[in-house]
């Protein structure tokens, strides 16, 4: 698994890009390096709280799980990005579980040097500010999303922003790879597996997209 060095990886967080190399060497010395297998799991909704991870490598889903065992995933975390920033604040315990989707590795900068650290930076405390203000805007829109709109609409949406993110414009349209399952799709988007299955033979038959296999052709953006 490749890894990054630990100051580069502090230095792709946005509060922490803020800092002179000096202290970002400092404060990668107190970093502790967390390797995950796929599928392993992180940290459980409702374990304590006793820092901050930064993602170093892989990515790491955070969810919340229903009685029923429904999974909604709230966000995927990938290079660059931290979970627990809100419970190192707050004081609480973790509030969703975090799971790696692929093989993973991560940093664990205990919550003292990171407190310490917002104390002692006012720069690096308002870059956490308008990190976490972010954060707020983004699980708004998620409520929004999965209250007030179609599952039509969530999966156009989803489709959309991949093929934004990682399409390939080809003489057939925009192309890219669908990795997840239909239940994985539904989990991030708020719904079932055969609900997704149902929506996207309905997107096929009304010529938006096409399927081959996992790799989706989107015919009309």
């Amino acid at each position: 698994m490749a890894v990054l060095d630990p100051v580069e990886t502090l230095r792709r967080v946005p509060f922490f890009a803020v800092l002179a190399p000096a202290d970002l060497a400092a404060l990668a010395s107190h970093c502790v390096v967390r390797r995950l297998m796929k599928d392993e799991t992180l940290v459980a909704e409702g374990d304590p709280c006793d820092g901050l991870f930064v993602v170093q490598s892989g990515a790491v889903k955070l969810f919340k799980m229903a009685e029923n065992g429904r999974e909604q995933i709230l966000v995927i975390e990938r290079a660059g990005s931290t979970v627990g920033e809100l419970s190192v604040f707050d004081g609480g315990n973790f509030p969703a579980t975090a799971v790696a989707i692929e093989d993973s590795t991560l940093l664990f900068l205990p919550k003292r040097e990171f407190l310490e650290l917002c104390r002692r930076d006012s720069e690096v405390a308002f870059a956490v500010i308008r990190s976490l203000a972010w954060r707020f805007r983004y699980l708004t829109s998620l409520v929004e999303e999965l209250s007030l709109k179609e599952v039509s609409h969530r999966l156009a949406r989803f489709l959309r922003n991949r093929a934004l993110r990682s399409g390939v414009r080809t003489k057939r349209g925009v192309e890219f790879p669908l990795e997840e399952t239909n239940q994985e799709i539904g989990a991030e988007i708020g719904t079932v597996r055969d609900l997704v299955s149902r929506n996207l033979r309905r997107f096929v038959d009304r010529g938006i997209i096409r399927l081959e296999r996992r790799k989706v052709i989107v015919l009309d953006m």
